[in-house]
């Protein structure tokens, strides 16, 4: 055997196998490299697209947009609600006031026919005032009468030692 080598299958030497196996090992390693660097190329890939999505995009903005969209509902209740609550205590104010403006109106009426039965009472008085002075003026014996009663109708003073 020492010369001679023994072939394991019709035309095939094991130096042949050997080698058959080392090239397939040779080409899996290969596949394998290749995938990895595929898979290596894609992740980098993805990697600089977030990247400049990421440069790209303002998250303030994407916050404050994603907050609004959570919130809003809630605002849009509590407004709703302060708004019903508002109009309601409106609604009691303008009925208040309605009825505040017809006792107003009650009263400025009766201001007014006060103030005419007043004025028509100091009228009477003035007239009864001028026919007495008219009826002082006539006698002389009540001359201390009808300056006392001047003093009064003009000057608006009334002392009762003048009527004596």
């Amino acid at each position: 055997m020492e010369g001679k080598q023994t072939m394991l299958l019709e035309g095939l030497l094991p130096v042949d196998v050997w080698n058959a196996i080392i090239v397939l090992l040779i080409l899996f390693g290969v596949a394998v490299a290749v995938l990895k660097g595929v898979s290596f190329i894609r992740d980098e890939i993805r990697k600089n697209k977030e990247r400049k999505q990421m440069e790209s995009v303002d998250f303030g903005d994407e916050i404050a947009e994603k907050v609004m969209d959570k919130l809003t509902p809630q605002i849009d209740t509590k407004f709703k609600e302060f708004n019903e609550s508002f109009d309601k205590r409106f609604d009691e104010i303008d009925v208040k006031l309605s009825s505040d403006r017809e006792e107003l109106r009650s009263h400025t009426t009766q201001l007014n026919d006060h103030e005419r039965r007043v004025s028509r009472l100091e009228g009477g008085n003035r007239a009864l005032c001028h026919g007495m002075l008219a009826l002082l003026e006539r006698d002389p014996a009540l001359t201390s009468a009808q300056k006392a009663m001047k003093r009064f109708l003009i000057d608006g003073e009334y002392k009762e030692e003048d009527w004596n």
